[in-house]
């Protein structure tokens, strides 16, 4: 059921286009507040305890939630629940849209904008690049880096984390995420010290997604520029298991854009003289990275080993 849960959601999300409206998450900011100033007695709350009282009380409400399901509804309430779960975890922005608004962008201030609703201000370097129409050849790498990168940063935000935890942990690890993915991204009312924690904790839940997708990526694209690149990047920066900057995947994505490897099967040709080449490859990437993902694991609970 988790697969058909799966791309049940992930179809409504690309088809419909005002689902991102009700992913609301506006009450986070008041739940943190309350939970500071009622929580705060607790020992510890200001490092380990508030890191995982604060994703876990929403995780008991969706618990709650479950069995009432499961109740009344059977197995019924239980899919439906995971499925508005996914729905509402997905995202919160419809990533292929926002790829397609900067690619369609003719100004400047509609590259910028199609920028900042791509990813937001960890994008702002590449603003002063939004009006060109191809990749400065003399900088090739960089952009690359830059316009890759946020790519595919934005699609192990939005996919590829929540189909991983889900599959692992069903609902609970998915919203678990998104939780996390939350409290590190949004202003809300936290210390420096929770921040941190949630940072630490985000970089963790990330690294084996991103991993991952490096892999997918070698299956879909180039396995031996893929693997160069991932063996260069550990030999030179180490793992990254707390940096948070998955940089071993973007500098395979980015090998893998700048040597032409992404065009095995002709498409490069294609887009070689259009403008935005290295994100509309990567937007090309990072489907047949999701192709490769869905297809093993259609083939893990095929064969009884996730459930």
């Amino acid at each position: 059921m988790k697969i058909i849960a799966i791309l049940i959601a992930f179809a409504l999300t690309n088809t419909l286009p005002q689902v991102h409206k009700y992913r609301r998450s506006n009450w986070l900011k008041k739940y943190v507040y309350r939970a500071n100033n009622q929580l705060s007695i607790l020992p510890g709350w200001a490092g380990a305890t508030s890191s995982i009282l604060l994703p876990a009380l929403p995780l008991l409400l969706l618990f709650i939630f479950m069995q009432l399901g499961e109740t009344v509804l059977g197995g019924l309430g239980t899919f439906l629940i995971s499925l508005l779960v996914l729905l509402y975890t997905f995202g919160p922005r419809n990533l292929d849209a926002d790829i397609k608004a900067y690619l369609k962008a003719e100004t400047p201030e509609q590259k910028a904008q199609a920028i900042t609703n791509l990813c937001g201000s960890s994008c702002n370097s590449i603003h002063s690049q939004a009006d060109e129409q191809s990749i400065d050849s003399d900088d090739e790498a960089s952009s690359c880096s830059q316009l890759t990168g946020a790519v595919f940063q934005q699609a192990l935000r939005r996919w590829f984390a929540i189909i991983f935890w889900f599959a692992l942990f069903g609902v609970y690890g998915a919203l678990g995420y998104r939780l996390i993915e939350w409290l590190t991204s949004q202003p809300l009312p936290l210390s420096e010290q929770q921040r941190k924690n949630f940072h630490s904790i985000r970089s963790i839940l990330e690294w084996p997604v991103a991993q991952l997708m490096t892999l997918g990526l070698a299956i879909a694209a180039d396995f031996d520029s893929v693997f160069a690149a991932w063996r260069q990047y550990h030999d030179d920066q180490g793992h990254s298991l707390f940096a948070g900057d998955n940089g071993f995947m973007l500098a395979a994505a980015c090998r893998i854009i700048v040597t032409g490897r992404a065009g095995n099967d002709g498409f490069a040709d294609q887009l070689e003289d259009e403008p935005n080449t290295a994100v509309q490859l990567a937007s090309d990437l990072i489907w047949r990275v999701l192709g490769v993902w869905l297809a093993l694991l259609a083939i893990l609970l095929l064969a009884g080993w996730l459930t």
